[in-house]
């Protein structure tokens, strides 16, 4: 049977190389980088794959034994955050509540003895949910790392719409834009050897390929925008879905793409609304199932709760979620962890901060 190869909302992993394409040159350009400098600022549009091309492209650049990979997302707090995952690599004994992150990475070398790079992913979040005084203490550790001439690597990953934010960044850190590396959305054919790639690897057959891609393409093109990845990746899950549709089954040994199915399938907005609709009728069902009244757009209302104006992802507590509900759809912890759940299956959510907030 034939498995769905597409990554749908969820960004490429290492262990995805054989089915990650369209990126070979900007990840020559990425290796390159994180050797020229011990700082690195990787900026794009959203949509553009830079996650994918850390976690997949450059990761497969090394060696297990060549690196130490920390992933750092900000979370509550960048430090917590930051410290949280440094205290899960730490193999020796407990490290005392005063050692700072240079003595925490210092010490993480001597255990591995492998580079440590840094990755804080989805960096613009520091600018949009954190405090001037929370970016001010991240400035000066990022400065007091480099200081140190540690064997440590900082990639800093961020949407180029938030680099004006920087400005103070780099009076801490003068060589902040030194070493920076730029990720353009993907031209017609790059994208098409997306398409063509991850079908070849997922045993997908293209009819006509040439005419059936640029169809795809047409129905995802946006004037303005260009083609966004992981509106494609939805896109290519919703051809291969309509296929088994069409087939009249829920699996098959036989996927193909034509041009008539991406016809039905038509534009980017139609299969997003529907996508969505579907879900959120699933999950009132659900809500109602455990006793809900009144279930109908409690789900939506969540999701609104995890979005800042900015359309980025915010990371909550059950109890803030349920802080931030009209006074009139009030719900049991329980329900909203449900409806998270529901969200992470879908992969609308990757994760949800499950401690209670402090103070």
């Amino acid at each position: 049977m034939i498995k769905n190869p597409f990554k749908f909302l969820d960004a490429y992993e290492k262990e995805d190389k054989d089915r990650f394409f369209g990126r070979k040159r900007e990840t020559a350009q990425l290796y390159n980088a994180v050797h020229a400098s011990n700082l690195i600022l990787i900026y794009g549009a959203s949509g553009t794959g830079k996650t994918s091309l850390v976690n997949c492209g450059l990761a497969n650049q090394f060696h297990e034994t060549d690196w130490l990979p920390v992933f750092i997302r900000k979370g509550q707090e960048i430090h917590q955050s930051l410290s949280r995952e440094l205290i899960k690599l730490n193999i020796g004994s407990s490290w005392p509540d005063s050692f700072s992150p240079p003595e925490q990475i210092q010490d993480l070398y001597l255990d591995y003895y492998r580079p440590v790079y840094l990755i804080f992913d989805q960096f613009e979040e520091l600018y949009i949910l954190g405090s001037l005084a929370e970016q001010n203490a991240f400035h000066r550790t990022i400065a007091e790392l480099l200081k140190a001439g540690l064997q440590c690597k900082i990639l800093l990953v961020i949407r180029e719409e938030y680099i004006a934010y920087l400005s103070e960044f780099e009076k801490v850190v003068p060589t902040l834009f030194d070493n920076r590396l730029r990720i353009e959305k993907m031209n017609d054919r790059n994208l098409g050897a997306v398409i063509h790639g991850t079908a070849k690897y997922g045993g997908i057959q293209i009819e006509e390929p040439r005419n059936t891609i640029l169809a795809i393409l047409n129905n995802l093109r946006n004037k303005r925008e260009g083609i966004d990845l992981t509106n494609l990746q939805v896109y290519l899950d919703r051809l291969f879905r309509k296929d088994l549709e069409r087939q009249g089954k829920t699996e098959s040994d036989a996927v193909v793409f034509d041009r008539e199915l991406v016809s039905e399938v038509g534009p980017m907005q139609n299969v997003l609304s529907e996508f969505l609709d579907e879900q959120m009728t699933l999950m009132e069902e659900g809500l109602k199932a455990r006793g809900v009244d009144q279930p109908e757009g409690l789900p939506l209302e969540i999701l609104f709760t995890l979005v800042t104006e900015d359309g980025t992802k915010r990371n909550r507590t059950l109890a803030s979620i349920g802080r931030d509900l009209p006074r009139n759809r009030q719900l049991d912890p329980k329900h909203i962890a449900y409806c998270l759940e529901e969200f992470q299956k879908i992969k609308i959510l990757r994760r949800f901060a499950e401690e209670e907030e402090k103070g």
